[in-house]
């Protein structure tokens, strides 16, 4: 029961971090951003096609990824699996539900291995461009020499790759995994553990494999090409939203400072115990802004009307997932895991 009260409180602890963060930013001037943001049509159907463009780019990536790692979904296969996935990581703690889908969905330890790697380089990614845009913001001392924080993230980045990218790897720090967890086993969430492992221990060899698939340099390189698209957009779409909600200030609003809003965001959403980082992402981006001399109210409507954007089309994906795609049928999923 506690267990399943535990995400509604988190949710709860949410919404009241986010009605704080509207309360002490005078409410007042964020709703009039909010009904002045309907005076730029033009921008908001922008923006909220560039978000539809951004998502449809994350159902190709994930499609090519799939084949990459030898799991050949047709394209409705692919549409079924990520939006349900995109819709369970959205609204899960640090998107951790992601990593549980394609099991559920009679993906097996390739899919599996999919949402794995395609989770680390994301937010790697994610990690790397906020540490960059936010050295590039910083208006003292040498930002070249700072550069060492990025250069940690890509160190981080190729430790993890080298580890996915060689089974042998893999499975011995599994192996020393297990050997510490077991004098452990008699607690219930080792215990838990260890039975899953066991459970699922033979398709983790088709996860080692399409890990070990997936970090090919070919397919690294295809993957960054379509972050940066994604990024683009996203980046544009948030541009639009802004220029619609923020009214003209004494700074001057520039690429290199959306980019740091989306990074951080992304950031917070995918370290919060909150889901979907309600509140959480909001109290962030707003403390950046913050510390960059800007009010904070300015920002809150884009925030807001960027979360209802996101969270409108990832619910729409699943259900045109529900409605277009094909489930992986039983001789279908043997062959793709």
């Amino acid at each position: 029961m506690k267990r399943k009260l535990l995400p509604i409180l988190w949710l709860a602890a949410g919404a009241a971090l986010l009605g704080w963060v509207i309360a002490s930013n005078r409410p007042d001037r964020i709703l009039d951003a909010l009904t002045a943001s309907l005076d730029h049509p033009v921008l908001l159907a922008v923006a909220v096609l560039l978000t539809f463009a951004a998502q449809a780019v994350f159902l190709v990536k994930w499609h090519v990824m799939a084949h990459f790692a030898g799991a050949p979904l047709d394209l409705r296969q692919t549409l079924h699996v990520f939006s349900t996935l995109a819709l369970v990581g959205t609204f899960t703690p640090g998107r951790a539900g992601e990593l549980a889908v394609p099991l559920l969905m009679r993906g097996g330890g390739r899919l599996t291995g999919v949402a794995l790697v395609n989770r680390i380089l994301e937010s790697t990614w994610t990690l790397a461009v906020g540490i960059l845009a936010a050295l590039l913001m910083l208006e003292s001392g040498s930002n070249l020499g700072r550069l060492w924080g990025v250069g940690l993230v890509f160190a981080a980045l190729a430790g993890a790759m080298l580890v996915l990218s060689r089974r042998r790897y893999t499975e011995a720090i599994l192996a020393a995994v297990r050997a510490a967890l077991r004098p452990m086993s008699r607690l219930r969430p080792v215990g838990w553990l260890l039975a899953m492992e066991e459970r699922y221990a033979e398709g983790l060899g088709r996860l080692y494999d399409a890990s070990v698939r997936l970090l090919r340099l070919d397919s690294l390189a295809l993957f960054g090409l379509m972050m940066l698209v994604i990024w683009l957009l996203v980046v544009l779409s948030s541009y639009c939203l802004i220029r619609a909600t923020v009214p003209p200030g004494d700074k001057e609003i520039t690429f290199v400072l959306v980019v740091a809003a989306v990074a951080t965001s992304a950031v917070a959403i995918s370290v919060s115990p909150i889901p979907a980082g309600l509140g959480f992402s909001e109290f962030t981006v707003v403390a950046l802004f913050l510390q960059l001399g800007y009010p904070g109210e300015a920002f809150l409507p884009y925030l807001l009307l960027s979360r209802l954007i996101d969270h409108v089309t990832v619910i729409l994906f699943y259900f045109l997932g529900r409605a277009a795609g094909r489930e992986l049928p039983a001789a279908g999923a043997a062959a793709a895991t």
